[in-house]
C-alpha cells in the first residue's frame, strides 16, 4: 500500500514568536497483496507488516534564519534496518550544518556537532505521552475531522462496515 499527500505544516513558538515551516515524509504500509508484491516485498510475507516512513522533509523558520533537512530511510529490500533518519541543522547563512542527526524516529536519535561534540539529541521511548486535547464535538465545526468523521469512526467501532462506507458518502 502507497498513501502519497503532500502537506506543508506550521508550528509556533509562542514564547519566542516563531513559526517553523515543515513539510512530512511519505508513509507506506509494507503488507503483501499480491503475489508480484509477494515477490518484490517478501519481508511483508517473513515478518509483521509495519508503517515505514520515507523521503526528504524541511522545517525552516523565516524569522531566525535557521533550517534542517531531514531524510527518513525506508529499509532497504536485503539487510537494513527500519525507522532510520539522518537530518543537518544549518545556521542562517550556513552551508555546513552545525548539527548532523541520526538513528531511529522511534527510538534514540544522535547529534553530532560541527564542534565534535556527540549527544543523544532525542530519546522518543523515554518521551512521556500527553493526552491529546479535543474539544468537544459540539464545540466543532462541521467540518473539522472528528465531527465529520464520528459516524464513520462510530460504525467501525461497532464492526459495521456497510454502515460506516454508506457514513463516508
Amino acid at each position: 500500500i502507497y498513501f502519497y499527500f503532500s502537506l506543508t505544516g506550521c508550528v509556533t513558538c509562542l514564547d519566542h514568536d516563531e513559526h517553523y515551516i515543515l513539510t512530512f515524509p511519505n508513509g507506506y504500509g509494507r503488507q503483501s497483496l499480491s503475489l508480484h508484491t509477494c515477490i518484490y516485498n517478501c519481508r511483508s510475507i517473513l515478518t509483521v507488516p509495519w508503517i515505514e516512513l520515507g523521503g526528504e522533509c524541511s522545517i525552516s523558520c523565516s524569522k531566525t534564519g535557521y533550517n534542517a533537512s531531514i531524510i527518513f530511510h525506508t529499509k532497504p529490500f536485503y539487510g537494513g534496518k527500519k525507522h532510520r533518519i539522518t537530518a543537518e541543522i544549518f545556521s542562517p547563512n550556513d552551508k555546513k550544518p552545525f548539527c548532523s542527526i541520526e538513528g531511529e524516529w522511534n527510538g534514540v536519535m544522535y547529534a553530532k556537532y560541527s564542534t565534535g561534540e556527540n549527544a543523544v539529541f532525542i530519546d522518543t521511548k523515554k518521551m512521556p505521552t500527553i493526552k491529546k486535547k479535543v474539544r468537544k464535538l459540539e464545540d466543532q465545526d462541521d467540518f473539522e475531522s472528528r465531527c465529520l468523521w464520528k459516524d464513520v469512526t462510530y460504525n467501525l467501532k461497532i464492526r459495521d462496515i456497510d454502515a460506516a462506507t454508506a457514513a463516508k458518502h
